[in-house]
């Protein structure tokens, strides 16, 4: 889409990618210093989490899609510890990814796909707004990240390449 690659919309995309990187880091920095995310007692958070998505799995029009659920309860659920850590610094590290654009597409990707976990478990919040903010950014392509390492990197690796 040659609009959303606009030399003039380099510093619109480049304040949207630091303020959703802003969101990650932040929440993930709220978790990695709770315990009950990560540390004496983690998993605990997680567990709660994960309890509540499969308490939305039932009913007539359930919030959780029957196959997640399922997912959450053989998977998820045995593992929230390991989970607990990954999310906790997952989202710090998509939230650095972002700020100062270093491999900016994987952590575009990586935060979509925790969006996208959150939602299908059955909670909106800001979810909606992040990931959409994530694919736009995505479709912006190099355009998110001139303003950024990610920019300085790919100039001096087409450099080192040329010179071979």
């Amino acid at each position: 889409m040659k609009i959303l690659n606009n030399k003039y919309l380099i510093p619109v995309w480049t304040v949207l990618r630091i303020w959703l990187g802003y969101q990650w880091i932040s929440a993930g920095l709220e978790k990695v210093g709770n315990p009950a995310w990560v540390g004496s007692k983690a998993g605990t958070a997680v567990s709660g989490f994960l309890q509540g998505a499969l308490a939305k799995s039932t009913g007539d029009h359930p919030a959780v899609q029957w196959w997640y659920a399922r997912f959450v309860e053989s998977f998820a659920l045995p593992n929230a510890k390991i989970f607990s850590y990954l999310v906790a610094y997952g989202e710090v590290l998509v939230g650095i990814s972002l700020i100062f654009g270093v491999l900016t597409i994987v952590g575009l990707i990586a935060g979509a796909f925790m969006n996208l976990n959150y939602l299908l478990a059955g909670t909106t919040s800001t979810n909606p707004i992040l990931y959409t903010v994530a694919i736009i950014l995505m479709v912006a392509g190099a355009s998110a990240y001139k303003i950024g390492f990610d920019s300085l990197l790919v100039s001096y690796w087409k450099k080192k390449r040329g010179k071979q």
